[in-house]
């Protein structure tokens, strides 16, 4: 049998080998309100002691193209999460939405510990400056490649310019070694949070989701190397957040999968760049998350309406579109 709590804190396990035997372990003081103890069954009746912190992370979604009433939209993402005590501050959006939306709902930015930067997109990036401003401390986490110079290119329009914002760039640029931490590979930044690093782009029909180059004239493609996304572990499993997940979803979840150890996705938010995507990599796409079984799926941003009701047509699992003021 398994182990069970009561109502006072006290562990009551359950010997299999005769359930007339009970034994009642005391939790240390104050356990009982911030944890869950869970004793697994061993040889010979001894049991092993794990620890799994017992509230879920808090994540809401402060900027997206979409938002709730008395909340600005505009064409960016950005959100926060609270897990481990911490408060985690992913991407700024293009820079006036942050400032607005903040103040129109109880987060603070001074109170953030970390700001990671998903990608060097001015629609990701664009209220550095601003958080910076409010919380100069903050610890800030990015690939060394956000800098560089980019531009997106269709055919009838006039190649635009999509870098990081000059002056959020010099913002980044000065702060202390101590405070900006470029991430090369998976890395925790909390106990159960955890930042991808370069994601493997294994999937055949995954791209990084549009005509993305470095130059104006469309001859070097862009790959998009610094693309992070995050995932926080839970007692439900992953749940990952994307930026734009330039890398692919499916390459996404695969690599938070093989680098966490942890094989259920309990469920994803954030911008999934499925705008431009063919039929066959919509299809794909499907098939991929079928495999992988997520609980729910929270679409924003760069996914594009038609990928969404592909998505919520052909998915079993709840498909909800993201908007700022999103609770989770």
């Amino acid at each position: 049998m398994d182990p069970v709590f009561d109502v006072s804190g006290t562990l009551v396990v359950f010997d299999s080998a005769d359930s007339d035997r009970q034994e009642e372990l005391a939790l240390p003081e104050g356990e009982s309100q911030d944890k869950l103890r869970f004793f697994h069954e061993q040889k010979m009746g001894v049991y092993e002691e794990t620890e799994r912190m017992e509230a879920m992370p808090k994540v809401k979604i402060l900027v997206d193209n979409h938002a709730a009433p008395g909340l600005l939209e505009e064409h960016g993402f950005a959100v926060w999460i609270e897990a481990d005590g911490k408060h985690i501050l992913f991407d700024t959006g293009a820079g006036k939405a942050l400032r607005t939306n903040t103040e129109k709902t109880p987060v603070d930015i001074a109170h953030a510990d970390i700001l990671v930067l998903s990608h060097g997109h001015f629609d990701h990036t664009g209220a550095v400056d601003y958080v910076l401003e409010r919380n100069p401390e903050i610890q800030v986490y990015a690939h060394l490649e956000i800098f560089r110079e980019r531009y997106s290119l269709y055919e009838g329009k006039p190649p635009k310019e999509i870098s990081m914002l000059s002056e959020e760039r010099l913002v980044v640029a000065n702060l202390r070694d101590s405070q900006l931490h470029w991430v090369r590979k998976p890395i925790s930044i909390t106990p159960s949070v955890w930042l991808s690093g370069p994601i493997p782009r294994k999937h055949p029909l995954e791209d990084v989701g549009g005509r993305f180059y470095l130059d104006s004239n469309g001859e070097t493609p862009d790959d998009i190397p610094d693309d992070l996304s995050l995932w926080i572990e839970t007692p439900k499993g992953l749940l990952v957040v994307c930026g734009c997940c330039h890398s692919g979803l499916i390459n996404t979840l695969n690599h938070a999968r093989s680098v966490s150890g942890v094989a259920t996705i309990w469920g994803v938010v954030g911008g999934f760049h499925l705008k431009h995507a063919s039929k066959e990599r919509l299809a794909a796409t499907v098939e991929g998350l079928r495999e992988i079984n997520p609980e729910f799926l929270v679409p924003c941003h760069c996914t594009g309406s038609e990928a969404v009701d592909y998505l919520k047509q052909n998915l079993s699992i709840p498909v909800q579109a993201g908007f700022a003021g999103f609770e989770l």
